[in-house]
């Protein structure tokens, strides 16, 4: 809880710095989601007295409020609320969850672009794993992105992010680091050329955590070309 209130200051913190221009009110969107699943068993995943039982259904429902604020031209801020609940009919994977998820936008000069994003997400379980342990868990998320604008028609967008999974089963708590370095390009009116790249970097969070180390490396590039420009 500590860390969500420090969050938060931090968010309000940039918000100030934004500058000291006429605040417009806020804009507030409500979104419910729901569905429906069915999952055939097979008659060994059915306890002998459920024999008649070789199906079940799940039901998901998600309620999410989003409030961005405009704080002047050049900062505008978000926060994003959920909460999520699924259900199956055999009682097998019940969970919940509920995030905060406060993000910004801020354009320092023409150039230069700031973003930011913090989340603190809460997730329970009705069940326990195989083993007999919560699978309970608290997920807190920080993310920073640049967008350069080197010249006219040339982006570079280097980011990072690190994701803290603390679950109550101090074997699981693990740590990841993502960096990345992004580029956008507009050759002429008709081709546009990008790229990316990420380093994603997983490993143990404490002496208790049995999560193994892991290192992964992504790239891609993309060519479009619009004969219509």
């Amino acid at each position: 809880m500590k860390r969500t209130i420090l969050c938060i200051a931090v968010f309000l913190l940039l918000a100030g710095l934004a500058g000291t221009e006429q605040i417009e009110r806020p804009v507030f969107f409500l979104r419910y989601e729901g569905d429906v699943g069915y999952a055939e068993l097979k008659p060994e995943e059915v306890e002998e007295e459920d024999e008649d039982l070789l199906s079940t259904e799940s039901y998901r429902h998600k309620i999410t409020l989003r409030i961005k604020e405009q704080v002047n031209n050049d900062f505008t801020t978000n926060l994003y609320s959920a909460v999520s609940w699924k259900i199956y009919e055999d009682g097998s994977g019940d969970y919940t969850y509920f995030y905060v998820n406060p993000d910004s936008v801020w354009d320092i000069t023409d150039r230069l672009r700031w973003r930011t994003e913090l989340r603190s997400k809460w997730t329970w379980y009705d069940q326990l794993d195989s083993e007999g342990k919560s699978k309970d868990l608290t997920s807190l998320l920080v993310k920073s992105e640049l967008t350069v604008k080197v010249l006219d028609q040339l982006k570079v967008i280097p980011s990072f992010r690190g994701v803290f999974d603390l679950y109550r089963n101090e074997a699981k708590l693990q740590q990841t680091y993502t960096a990345g370095l992004s580029f956008e390009s507009r050759i002429n009116p008709a081709v546009r050329f990008s790229g990316r790249y990420r380093g994603i970097f997983r490993t143990a969070l404490g002496t208790e955590s049995e999560v193994s180390s892991r290192l992964n490396n992504e790239f891609g590039l993309n060519l479009t070309w619009d004969p219509n420009r």
